[in-house]
């Protein structure tokens, strides 16, 4: 008997968790695939879990949510960061993501950073396309629904450079930090902090220059 695939599905959302369960059992009933699958509805939880199967039994795919709250420690921002975590730890294992997020700022940076097996915009995925899913990437291809085609099909040229230390920062921003509480926390001199303030007003092309208006548009665009 073949050996059962260990799967981690992580999204905050009980009902899509069982949407994912759903596909699993019937993808094994029509195919021969046979599953464990844990589930987490949390960055700390599904923490937990990884550690627990590193020392046990690894797992071999990945579903994953990306718009996850912070870990309680503020190490981990959202499922894109856990996405960095899984890649470290599992390297054997595959990611698919999913997200309700679908423009161009959010794609680029889950590819930069993630560089999933499969992609999936939730507003266009069901049932057939999780099973879809599943098959095609175990089968060792990667699987995108439309929208993410779509970006690729465009090429884009505009590469949006976000990394880690604007993610910190726009994130400390949210909860309402001051400048001078910014530069401990983000581990930046007040030089640093305004210089990246400035080129991501640029980036986003924020319609005033307040602190306020970058966060609300980093949250539009998905990266909190």
């Amino acid at each position: 008997m073949t050996k059962p695939l260990k799967v981690l599905i992580i999204d905050d959302h009980i009902a899509i968790i069982e949407a994912y369960q759903h596909a699993f059992s019937r993808l094994s009933a029509n195919e021969d695939y046979t599953f464990k699958i844990d589930s987490s509805t949390s960055c700390d939880q599904a923490i937990l879990k990884m550690n627990d199967a590193l020392t046990a039994e690894p797992y071999d795919l990945f579903f994953l949510d990306i718009s996850l709250p912070p870990s309680k420690d503020g190490r981990i921002l959202s499922g894109e960061d856990l996405g960095k975590e899984i890649r470290r730890s599992f390297q054997k294992a595959k990611i698919i993501v999913s997200t309700h997020h679908s423009n161009n700022y959010r794609i680029y940076s889950i590819f930069n950073r993630v560089n999933p097996e499969g992609l999936l915009i939730k507003s266009e995925a069901g049932l057939t396309d999780f099973m879809t899913a599943i098959k095609t990437v175990l089968q060792g291809c990667p699987y995108y629904t439309k929208t993410v085609l779509e970006f690729f099909r465009r090429n884009i040229a505009n590469h949006f450079n976000i990394d880690d230390k604007d993610r910190q920062l726009l994130y400390e921003l949210s909860k309402g930090a001051k400048l001078k509480d910014l530069s401990e926390s983000v581990n930046l001199s007040i030089g640093g902090i305004e210089r990246r303030k400035r080129l991501l007003k640029q980036t986003f092309n924020a319609a005033d220059k307040s602190d306020l208006m970058l966060v609300k548009t980093a949250k539009k665009h998905g990266l909190l």
